[in-house]
């Protein structure tokens, strides 16, 4: 089994790049305005953050709200249509107690409520409980309008852009990759189906090891330009051609789950080639604007223009919530007279579902025993009734269907994978499922 290791991303002051530094003790959880981040006209050269050191501690607490600011980005439009309304309740309107939370810490005591969010580095709360919102706070100088990146719960938007693009016809799941994406044939990619690129079942030889500068995630990362090339680069320029580089398998398709966000470039590229539709117009057109969303979201493009559907996109914690909600409640928007069919009902019920678990579901971690990753999105369906989108650094979207509960987060942590709150986060939702 995995497990988690405490290595926080810092600048070396020896060379300036960026470095995973194995630490002790988390750091304290001050703000971007406390740790002086981009204050003053113009700011100190020590507390200025770039696109060639925004991913380092403690720099992440102001760029993960003003990602569009440090790269070149795309608008995903929310279009002309009117927003869903989240209408404002109380935690007794909706019967949903959120007194008195013993919050596991993972370190053998208990946290309040507000213990955990600070000591998780949270940014935004929002508890949604039959269409109502029961809690919504936010920190480090957010606010309901502010977009935050979601990393890879973008993951999950082009998961249903993938499905939105089968129940259309326009591509199935066993359709090869090939046959949308003939450039994939001297890849590894070239045996693998649309459903297993869904599943992420595919076998693709692929490291994710945000600790080891040396992986494929973090050259990947340099490839699609989350961070600028080193002088030295010999690595792809941009998505598409680090796509075509890798030729390794680690297992045949379909035998093992194996996370890795390449593989959502690839089902993304092939949705564009089956529809004829750029990711953006298709979260646009197909996703965003039927759900109801109140603001426009974001996602960062490579140097090609291609958007980085891994995890790229940006959006409020409101908006966040009314994606989670219409998932849960079988692709359905709004209340009474207002309640609309926003995606197709077996489409958001088969990503629900989360299929059986099988060997290695949970990522070979022991705080996910049980879990699967079914249709592009984390499933506890067999643990708790439960699926919730996550993106490293903090970002969650736990949705329980039976329950009508959404609770969405986001947060700065220094440590990059979830795997490390795990355990808080069962505790939390656990506790949440009880009192619905």
């Amino acid at each position: 089994m995995l497990t988690p290791r405490l290595v926080v991303t810092m600048v070396s002051p020896e060379t300036g790049r960026l470095r995973p530094t194995e630490l002790d003790v988390l750091p304290e959880p001050l703000t971007a305005a406390e740790h002086g981040l981009m204050v003053g006209s113009p700011p100190p050269a020590d507390k200025r953050v770039h696109h060639g050191n925004w991913m380092a501690w403690p720099n992440i607490r102001w760029a993960l709200t003003h990602m569009d600011e440090l790269r070149a980005s795309g608008r995903i439009s929310r279009g002309d249509g009117t927003a869903t309304g989240l209408a404002t309740a109380s935690p007794a309107g909706t019967g949903l107690d959120l007194e008195g939370l013993a919050i596991d810490d993972g370190g053998g005591g208990t946290w309040t409520l507000d213990e955990m969010l600070s000591g998780t580095y949270t940014d935004a709360f929002l508890v949604l409980h039959r269409g109502r919102v029961v809690l919504e706070r936010y920190f480090n100088d957010m606010g309901p309008s502010t977009r935050h990146a979601m990393f890879s719960m973008t993951k999950t938007v082009t998961g249903v852009l993938a499905l939105l693009a089968v129940d259309d016809g326009a591509m199935a799941l066993d359709d090869p990759l090939t046959d949308h994406v003939p450039e994939l044939a001297q890849t590894a990619f070239a045996p693998v189906t649309v459903g297993q690129a869904l599943d992420m079942t595919d076998g693709i030889r692929f490291v994710e090891d945000y600790s080891d500068n040396r992986s494929d995630i973090m050259r990947y990362g340099t490839a699609m330009a989350f961070t600028p090339a080193p002088a030295d680069w010999d690595g792809p320029d941009g998505i598409h051609e680090a796509i075509l580089g890798f030729t390794e398998r680690a297992t045949q398709p379909g035998e093992v789950f194996l996370y890795k966000s390449v593989t959502t470039d690839v089902l993304a590229w092939a949705t564009a080639r089956a529809t004829g539709q750029r990711w953006i117009d298709g979260v646009s057109e197909r996703i965003w604007g039927p759900m109801g969303a109140a603001d426009d979201a974001a996602v960062i493009l490579d140097n090609h223009g291609i958007a980085v559907s891994s995890g790229g996109m940006s959006c409020t914690a409101r908006d966040l919530a009314r994606f989670g909600r219409m998932l849960a409640r079988s692709g359905r928007v709004g209340e009474g007279a207002d309640e609309r069919q926003a995606l197709p009902a077996a489409l958001a019920d088969d990503l629900a579902a989360g299929g059986e678990p099988y060997p290695g579901s949970g990522g070979g971690y022991a705080t996910r025993e049980g879990w699967t990753f079914h249709r592009h999105c984390w499933n506890m369906q067999r643990v708790m009734g439960a699926f919730m989108p996550m993106g490293v650094h903090g970002q969650r979207l736990f949705c329980h269907p039976e329950k009508d509960l959404v609770v969405a987060k986001f947060g700065s942590h220094p440590v990059t994978g979830n795997v490390y709150t795990d355990v808080s986060h069962e505790s939390l939702y656990r506790q949440l499922i009880d009192r619905c």
